[in-house]
């Protein structure tokens, strides 16, 4: 599922050129509603979510708002905020899969409903994915009505609320990327499929993604998606299942260098995580039992987490009981990027001669039964 980034990019909003130019990325607003004075930015990423460029829309014309850019390559999305003139209204929030730098796209409907607003143009131009957009808006409405009633639990200090809430989130969430994973395994003839796996494929296993690129037409595995997949491909292959484990140094929690060197001789797993990683936490439990039960046998576990906030990845440990050996990554993008860590939780599970034993997000399917049956 695709990752919305509520960032708003300080010193990087342009005033809009509304000349038309068929090398540039138009994004035109037809919306009733749209009143003079109202606002609407407009950011666009590549597919490493850093920003291209940015445009400020001050809307002059009722109804109406037009932005225009020029973007050097090939753009990943564009997130639309819209900021009404009346303060009193909240501001919404529109994002745009985009197929290339030069998409005319228009967006019409009612400005009341901006999120949500019908588009054309681009990949919007097929019926197949204008049919996927609509159901998943649909499934989304429900999944931020269940987010409102999550933060008024927690307001209200209904903890039993709060708890029942959260797995109906967690059960629509995981429906809303079982959507996106069916539509991209029964349309491998369409470009929006690979555009979709693009994502996808940066924390599925390595199996799955290299099986999926193989079911893609030869056009779209030529495609500039099947090129960024077929890296993807290459750069994970290195830190694959059968390869060796990387070496890295590393400052633990209490200030010492810390390197996988250390744990020679011992099955080493690897814990990419986050305190404020829901699916990480969820695991928590199943990992400190499984170091119970195998710390005698010769597991060894390297929490490597990817926090900001010290104090808060500090706290998780302490509350998550989670006893063994920790390091912060925040502060060494090389070794993120060395493991080609997308998603979190990954975890990595090593033999004691340094060989990678399995490299997967999923614990309970892919890593826990290979480490059960290496130290049974």
């Amino acid at each position: 599922m695709k990752t919305i980034i509520n960032f708003l990019a300080g010193g990087m909003l342009f005033l809009s050129a509304c000349t038309y130019s068929s090398d540039k990325l138009v994004i035109e607003g037809n919306l009733t509603g749209l009143q003079v004075g109202d606002t609407v930015i407009v950011l666009i990423y590549d597919f490493g979510w850093r920003l291209m460029a940015g445009d400020t829309v001050a809307v002059a014309k009722k109804n109406y708002f037009y932005s225009a850019q020029t973007l050097a390559e090939l753009p990943y999305s564009a997130t639309l905020y819209y900021f009404p003139a009346d303060t009193a209204v909240d501001r919404q929030l529109k994002t745009l899969d985009l197929s290339s730098a030069s998409d005319k796209l228009k967006i019409q409907g009612a400005a009341a409903d901006f999120t949500y607003a019908p588009v054309s143009g681009g990949f919007y131009s097929s019926e197949v994915v204008k049919e996927y957009v609509r159901l998943q808006d649909s499934l989304h409405k429900v999944i931020v009505l269940v987010s409102d009633s999550v933060q008024q639990a927690e307001q209200q200090r209904d903890t039993i609320s709060k708890e029942r809430l959260d797995k109906k989130y967690l059960q629509l969430a995981e429906q809303l990327e079982d959507m996106e994973g069916a539509f991209i395994r029964q349309h491998p003839d369409v470009m929006y499929a690979a555009y979709l796996y693009c994502s996808i494929s940066r924390w599925e296993t390595l199996k799955k993604v290299q099986e999926q690129y193989d079911a893609f037409t030869p056009e779209l595995q030529q495609s500039a998606y099947g090129e960024l997949i077929k890296k993807n491909i290459d750069k994970r292959a290195t830190v694959a299942a059968g390869a060796h484990l990387p070496d890295f140094t590393v400052t633990d929690i209490d200030g010492k260098p810390l390197s996988p060197t250390d744990f020679k001789g011992k099955y080493l797993l690897l814990d990419f995580w986050g305190s404020w990683c829901v699916w990480c936490r969820k695991a928590s439990p199943k990992m400190v039992k499984l170091y119970s039960e195998y710390k005698s046998k010769g597991l060894a576990i390297v929490g490597l987490a990817w926090d900001k906030n010290h104090d808060s990845w500090k706290k998780a440990i302490k509350d998550d009981k989670l006893s063994w050996t920790h390091a912060n990554l925040y502060d060494h993008q090389e070794v993120k990027e060395l493991f080609q860590i997308s998603a979190f939780p990954t975890f990595i599970l090593a033999s004691p001669e340094g060989t990678i034993l399995a490299n997967s997000s999923d614990f309970d399917k892919e890593i826990e039964p290979v480490l059960r049956e290496a130290l049974k």
